[in-house]
C-alpha cells in the first residue's frame, strides 16, 4: 500500500509540472487568387477569381470563395480594353468583345476591380512568338501503375528560333477508348451499341523550358503526355506549346521548385508563389496565381496504336481485366462521347 502510495505522489508531481500550451491557429487573410490568360489565338478569354481559405481547427474553410461582381477588364499598349462577364461558372469571366484577339508583340494587361472597391494590376507583358510543333511522336512503354501498366509516351520536336531567349511551356490532352459490353442498337437495327465510350485524360505536370543551353537548335523527342491503353484502340492526342514570357517561366518554375519539396529538414521554408498582379494602391498586397500573356502553337495527332494491338502482354492484361457491362455512359459518364468527336485526325 505504501508503495502504491508513492507511486500516486511521483505520478501527481510529474503531471502537475506540465504547463499547457495554447498553439496558435494560422488564421491568414484570404487573398486574392487570379488564374487566366490571353493568347494569339481567337477569343473569349477566361479568368478565374477566387480567394484563399481561412485556416482553422478544422483545417481550410471550403466556405464559398469565389469573386463575385468584380469588374474585370484586359488591355493592349494600342490603347484598347475589353470587358469581362461574368459566367455561370464560379468565380469564371470571359470576354464577349469577338474583335479584341491578342497578338504577337503586342502587350497586355488585367485590371481587377474587387468588390470592396480594391483594384489589382497585372503587370504589363509582352505577348512572345512560338514556333511551329513539327512532330508528335509516340511510343509503347510500361509503367508501375497497377490500373494501366501500359501507357503511350508522347514527344515533340520543334525548331528553337535564334538569337531570341525563349520560354517554353506544354500541356496536353487525349483521348483514349474504354470498353464495355454495350446493348442491342436500337430496333430495325443489329449488332452493339454504345460499348466504346471516348474518355479524356489531361497532362498534370508542370512541363518548362529554357532556351538557354540550345538556342537556336532543334528540341527533339521532348516527353509531353502519357496516355494509358485500356483498349486495343486507336489513340488521339493534342499537345499545347505555349511561347511565355521570363517572367511567366520563372513563376512556373517557382512552383515546379515547390511540388517537389521532400519534406525534409533541409528543404527550403516554403513561400506562396505570387505572381504578376498587385494591388495599384499597396505594391505588398500581391496576388496569388497568374495572368499569362502567351502564345500557343496546337498540334493533333492519331496513334493507330499497332504496338500495342500486336503485343501479347498488352493483348493479356486487357484481356484479364473486367469488362463494365451494359452502356458504358454508365460507367464511365453520361456525357463521354460514344463516337470520335470532330475536329479530330
Amino acid at each position: 500500500m505504501r508503495r502504491i502510495c508513492l507511486y500516486l505522489s511521483v505520478l501527481f508531481t510529474a503531471f502537475s509540472c506540465i504547463d499547457r500550451v495554447e498553439l496558435p491557429i494560422r488564421a491568414e487573410a484570404p487573398r486574392l487568387v487570379v488564374e487566366g490568360q490571353i493568347t494569339n489565338e481567337a477569343p473569349p478569354y477566361t479568368v478565374r477569381l477566387t480567394y484563399t481559405g481561412r485556416y482553422d481547427l478544422e483545417g481550410q474553410n471550403p466556405a464559398n470563395q469565389f469573386v463575385r461582381n468584380a469588374q474585370v477588364s484586359i488591355a493592349d499598349d494600342a490603347g484598347r480594353t475589353t470587358r469581362l462577364a461574368t459566367t455561370s461558372e464560379g468565380g469564371v469571366y470571359r470576354t464577349f468583345d469577338l474583335s479584341f484577339r491578342g497578338q504577337v508583340g503586342r502587350s497586355y494587361t488585367l485590371t481587377v476591380v474587387m468588390p470592396d472597391g480594391k483594384r489589382y494590376v497585372s503587370a504589363s507583358e509582352q505577348m512572345p512568338a512560338v514556333p511551329v510543333i513539327d512532330s508528335v511522336s509516340s511510343r509503347l512503354i510500361q509503367t508501375n501503375s497497377f490500373i494501366a501498366p501500359y501507357q503511350y509516351a508522347y514527344s515533340i520536336s520543334t525548331q528553337d528560333p535564334p538569337g531570341v531567349r525563349n520560354y517554353y511551356r506544354w500541356t496536353a490532352f487525349g483521348l483514349t477508348v474504354k470498353k464495355s459490353t454495350g446493348v442491342p442498337c436500337p430496333p430495325f437495327t443489329t449488332g452493339i451499341c454504345f460499348d466504346n465510350c471516348y474518355t479524356t485524360e489531361t497532362s498534370t505536370r508542370v512541363n518548362i523550358f529554357s532556351d538557354d543551353a540550345i538556342n537556336g537548335n532543334p528540341i527533339r523527342n521532348r516527353a509531353v503526355f502519357q496516355l494509358p491503353v485500356y483498349a486495343a484502340w486507336p489513340q488521339w492526342v493534342e499537345v499545347q506549346q505555349y511561347g511565355m514570357t521570363l517572367r511567366n517561366y520563372q513563376f512556373w518554375k517557382l512552383y515546379q521548385q515547390q511540388g517537389v519539396r521532400t519534406g525534409s529538414i533541409f528543404d527550403p521554408l516554403p513561400a506562396p508563389v505570387v505572381g504578376n498582379v498587385s494591388n495599384a494602391d499597396d505594391p505588398t498586397d500581391r496576388a496569388r496565381g497568374y495572368f499569362a500573356v502567351t502564345s500557343v502553337a496546337r498540334l493533333r495527332v492519331r496513334n493507330d496504336a499497332v504496338e500495342a494491338r500486336q503485343s501479347t502482354a498488352v493483348f493479356g492484361f486487357l484481356a484479364s481485366q473486367p469488362v463494365p457491362r451494359g452502356d458504358c455512359r454508365d460507367t464511365y459518364g453520361r456525357t463521354t462521347p460514344v463516337t470520335l468527336p470532330p475536329g479530330w485526325p
